[in-house]
């Protein structure tokens, strides 16, 4: 009898054993168990590392060498990290150095986070004023991101999404973003970087972006005439704090039948008042 109690109770346990569920290792027992680093990840974080620790930026021979990797690779590397802004080219045109992205990434979570519950009432109410999505963007080096939305029913387009990338040259959001940038910034920004041609209407030139800026700080909002999105137009206008800095940009979008050509005006008027009165609300936080 012994025996057989014995026997049960060892096979219940191992039916209870068979029913635990099993338990994903951590990303950090696979890699010390297994001594696993995926070699494109690695070596862009290690280039990454390399330029933190360089006070005067590095040429890609000298990037090369230190890495002991071929020229193309490296060369494939920096191309994607200067055009996605997480490096750029210094005014010799040979070294290169951290860039202006790595910075808005480290700081922006939380700041993004707060700005996007207090922006929420006020993108409802653009929404259900003007029948059009209303969002909110702010700046990621040389482009900007969309942090917060209030969809219109009516908007059929499906481009503006939450955590959506945008060109700077070419939305409404973009160009309230950075139109009280001085010209050494603005060249800073775009330096090494084409802008994209989505459209006939696609501003193409830095030169002819600056211009079409002068005109947005003269009228306080921004537009996008179909420069981004054949059929679509979108007018903007910029969030400054306590100080007067931009940090945000909120704007509404719909097609060229919501958005007529004539209402363009008054739509612009009423985004740059809701924009001012949000931007008091953001400085008194």
């Amino acid at each position: 009898m012994i025996n057989v109690l014995v026997l049960c109770e060892k096979e219940a346990c191992a039916l209870l054993m068979a029913k635990q569920p099993t338990r994903t290792p951590s990303i950090e027992t696979v890699l010390h168990e297994q001594e696993f680093r995926p070699p494109a990840v690695d070596r862009t974080l290690s280039l990454l590392e390399l330029l933190a620790r360089s006070e005067n930026g590095l040429t890609l021979s000298e990037l090369c060498r230190k890495l002991s990797i071929p020229k193309s690779t490296a060369h494939y590397l920096i191309y994607t990290l200067v055009a996605r802004g997480y490096l750029q080219r210094r005014s010799d045109g040979r070294h290169y150095s951290l860039g202006l992205r790595l910075a808005d990434l480290a700081n922006a979570t939380l700041a993004e986070a707060d700005l996007r519950t207090l922006a929420a009432p006020t993108l409802l109410q653009i929404a259900a004023r003007t029948k059009l999505t209303a969002t909110i963007s702010v700046l990621r080096g040389a482009e900007a991101i969309i942090i917060g939305k209030a969809e219109s029913f009516q908007d059929m387009g499906g481009g503006a999404w939450v955590g959506r990338h945008i060109d700077l040259h070419c939305t409404a959001q973009g160009k309230a973003l950075i139109a009280f940038l001085s010209d050494g910034e603005l060249d800073e920004m775009f330096r090494g970087r084409e802008l994209a041609y989505f459209t006939p209407r696609t501003i193409r030139s830095l030169t002819t972006l600056k211009a079409h800026l002068a005109e947005v700080r003269a009228n306080g909002f921004s537009v996008n005439l179909e420069e981004n999105v054949v059929g679509v137009r979108a007018v903007a206008a910029p969030v400054t704090n306590h100080v007067g800095s931009v940090v945000a940009a909120v704007s509404i979008r719909g097609s060229t039948h919501q958005i007529q050509s004539f209402q363009l005006p008054q739509l612009g008027r009423e985004i740059m008042l809701i924009s001012r009165e949000f931007s008091r609300q953001v400085s008194t936080v």
